[in-house]
């Protein structure tokens, strides 16, 4: 595993971040634990978690996870977060994440989850939720302000220019780059660590294999390589991001890491030559087909979708 320096955080971060949200069996406590502990020992650091991840046993398998962790000589590293701006709901939803991962201190948590436009960023304000996170983190409860987002670079530019947050955990894959790497950009320059989320877009880029393979430009690659390795080779993107159920997804998060040689910016560009050229080949009611189960998904951008799938916009919508 490599790491990357996170902005300006001091924290080492692993190239490769696990995400929480998908264990297989959360009821199944001690596999759950193994799958965290087997990425742990194999080089990977950041783990982000939610109280609501997993029918709610996410936050409880971390923490379980965290006292073997605290065992080793790697360091690492916690994200989790709430829904909840208001200052008593927020108070309380930290204290609960804290007393589940057996922790004083998180290096992460925000109120601040899958801020999707600047209009939800100026309720958030309104909200007075960015205060809620520094009075945590005056008090030793957080070390880092952070931010989730899913929103065009334009609106993710702004945001950014308006409050200094440490990171970004961003929804960023090779299906909403064109519409997003720009806000990436602006964030890197304005000294925002970012973490890609979603780097297999919530799992259609797996599901729709015949049409997306066309992102693999490597010989052997697989579409879960080719995903990531995308976002890899981003110089904008400190980690990335990966929902993993079971060792079995860690074994293949790691082995697609160890294969990763960075895109050139031409390979880059290949990459988005190819994919629309292949969606070109399709016909129209195949797109909106594709498009529709796409929006389906949380925290998608509908313009975004029209646009990839070349579809009229207000022809797909979430049922």
């Amino acid at each position: 595993m490599e790491y990357r320096e996170l902005a300006n955080t001091g924290i080492q971060i692993s190239r490769i971040g696990f995400g929480a949200q998908r264990f297989e069996h959360p009821h199944d406590r001690d596999a759950c634990v193994e799958t965290v502990l087997h990425a742990y020992n194999n080089g990977i650091n950041f783990f982000d978690t939610a109280m609501l991840y997993c029918a709610d046993q996410s936050e409880f398998i971390l923490g379980d996870a965290i006292q073997e962790m605290k065992k080793g000589e790697l360091p690492f590293h916690i994200s989790s977060k709430c829904y909840y701006g208001d200052s008593g709901n927020f108070r309380e939803k930290l204290e609960t994440s804290l007393q589940r991962l057996g922790l004083q201190q998180i290096d992460f948590f925000t109120n601040l989850w899958g801020v999707k436009s600047y209009g939800d960023w100026l309720e958030c304000v309104r909200f007075g939720a960015v205060d809620q996170m520094v009075r945590a983190r005056e008090e030793g409860l957080i070390k880092h302000v952070s931010i989730t987002t899913h929103m065009p670079s334009e609106d993710l530019r702004k945001v950014l220019s308006e409050y200094g947050f440490d990171i970004n955990i961003v929804g960023y894959n090779v299906l909403n780059a064109p519409w997003r790497t720009e806000g990436m950009r602006a964030s890197h320059g304005l000294g925002v660590g970012n973490i890609a989320m979603n780097p297999l877009g919530t799992g259609i880029i797996p599901q729709y294999e015949h049409v997306f393979n066309a992102i693999c430009i490597r010989d052997h690659q697989s579409i879960v390589e080719g995903a990531i390795h995308y976002m890899l080779s981003s110089p904008y993107v400190d980690s990335v991001l990966v929902g993993l159920r079971n060792k079995s997804d860690v074994q293949d998060a790691l082995d697609s890491f160890a294969s990763f040689k960075p895109y050139t910016e031409e390979e880059r560009q290949l990459v988005h030559t190819r994919l629309k050229r292949r969606i070109a080949e399709l016909d129209y009611d195949t797109r909106h087909k594709i498009a529709m189960d796409i929006c389906q998904k949380m925290y998608i951008n509908r313009e975004e979708v029209a646009a990839l799938m070349d579809v009229y916009v207000l022809s797909i919508w979430r049922n």
